[in-house]
């Protein structure tokens, strides 16, 4: 954010926008950002402190802070947490594997009711 910032047009882009939603920010650029959007020292914490998802959002000369919460689907595309993306990676080799001993048909699953076998009760 600090590069972007200390570029020629970038403090221009984010302060002309109308809205603006800041998130986490690291303890290197958190003084530009608190001079540039002109942040109390509770919002400075908030931003450093600040949890996945949480961070505030700006709507003209108003500030809010705002907790953004992924549905399981957007949580499963865009996330991020290694642990997180090695359990999505085993989950779909286990239901390939399904498919291939025909436990599972990938037609009737798309529908979501083709899971047989140790899946569910026949």
């Amino acid at each position: 954010m600090t590069d972007f910032l200390g570029s020629q047009y970038g403090k221009a882009i984010v302060t002309n926008s109308s809205m603006q939603l800041l998130m986490r920010q690291s303890k290197a650029g958190i003084d530009v950002i608190m001079e540039t959007f002109k942040l109390t020292e509770g919002e400075k914490y908030l931003l450093l402190e600040s949890a996945v998802g949480e961070g505030i959002f700006f709507a003209g000369s108003k500030h809010a802070a705002i907790k953004v919460v992924a549905s399981y689907v957007e949580d499963q595309i865009m996330t991020s947490d290694p642990a997180q993306l090695l359990a999505i990676e085993q989950s779909k080799k286990e239901f390939a594997q399904a498919v291939a001993r025909g436990d599972v048909n990938y037609e009737e699953e798309k529908r979501g009711h083709g899971v047989r076998g140790r899946y569910m009760e026949e």
